[in-house]
């Protein structure tokens, strides 16, 4: 079967189990791709990135699905006297993303980044409380095509729900104000955000890090209960597909990554590799 056939097939599935997401024209299908956190952590540098996108060609994972290179925290450098937010230098020589975002786009690739709906992101990086719209408009300036915006050095508790749905939806708003098309990657750890979600989020994190095999088993019991939630537009979040952490430690055995790949793939998980394409 051609792939075009195959991912018509898993759309015409999808739609038919339950109604769209959040209204932005994106999420038809959950994305495929790659994120940073368990290759680099916070060694982020604008040299190495490209080198991950040039692998990412030359292993034929782009035409094979896998769409979005996303940046994880630690890009952020701080930010300029007008609240502007700039990229750390020299790890991005010019202080913005852009070239990196108009690299990624030369090879058909979609460009996310980071940030968290607290003052500081999980790393102590600048949040983007107060700043969403500001925000959002830099980062549509710069090509940015998705948004992970996770849950640390927030206002209230983490399951403070209340206060929580309204800072996403800031931040929905803010980025949809921006006109540009940006997938929303709701960050915010707990199964409870599911039933919120679609109106606000493209996708949404359901559960912690899964930094090892009993986190991943532990996100695949916690999904179990949440298929009702997924579906065209918008989709559970059970964390990154693992194989080795940035130190080349295995998180996992080449198994239990094979195990992971196929539990995600029928939860209707976001596919996003976290480990060294390079190698």
């Amino acid at each position: 079967m051609r792939l075009g056939t195959a991912r018509l097939i898993a759309s015409i599935a999808l739609l038919a189990s339950r109604g769209s997401g959040l209204d932005n024209g994106l999420g038809e299908l959950p994305p495929m791709g790659y994120n940073t956190w368990y290759d680099f952590g916070c060694n982020l540098n604008q040299a190495e990135l490209e080198a991950t996108v040039r692998a990412m060609d030359d292993y034929g994972l782009i035409e094979l699905g896998y769409k979005y290179f996303n940046l994880d925290d630690c890009w952020s450098g701080g930010r300029h006297p007008n609240g502007s937010i700039f990229a750390a230098q020299p790890q991005f020589p010019t202080g913005t993303l852009k070239p990196l975002a108009d690299y990624a786009h030369r090879f058909g690739l979609r460009f996310g980044t980071y940030t968290c709906r607290g003052n500081l992101t999980c790393a102590g990086r600048p949040g983007s409380l107060g700043h969403e719209r500001l925000d959002a408009q830099t980062w549509a300036s710069w090509g940015v095509d998705l948004l992970k915006e996770d849950s640390c050095y927030a206002d209230g508790d983490w399951q403070d729900h209340g206060t929580a749905l309204q800072q996403y939806r800031t931040m929905r708003d803010a980025l949809n104000e921006t006109g540009r098309a940006i997938y929303f990657a709701l960050c915010g750890w707990f199964p409870w955000y599911a039933p919120y979600g679609a109106p606000i989020a493209n996708s949404w994190r359901t559960g912690l890090d899964n930094s090892n095999w009993a986190a991943v088993m532990s996100n695949i019991d916690t999904n179990a209960n949440l298929a009702q939630y997924a579906g065209p537009g918008g989709y559970n979040d059970p964390c990154l597909l693992i194989s080795r952490s940035a130190s080349g430690a295995p998180l996992a055995t080449e198994l239990q990554s094979r195990a992971q790949f196929s539990m995600w793939a029928i939860l209707a998980a976001p596919l996003l590799i976290s480990g060294n394409v390079r190698n």
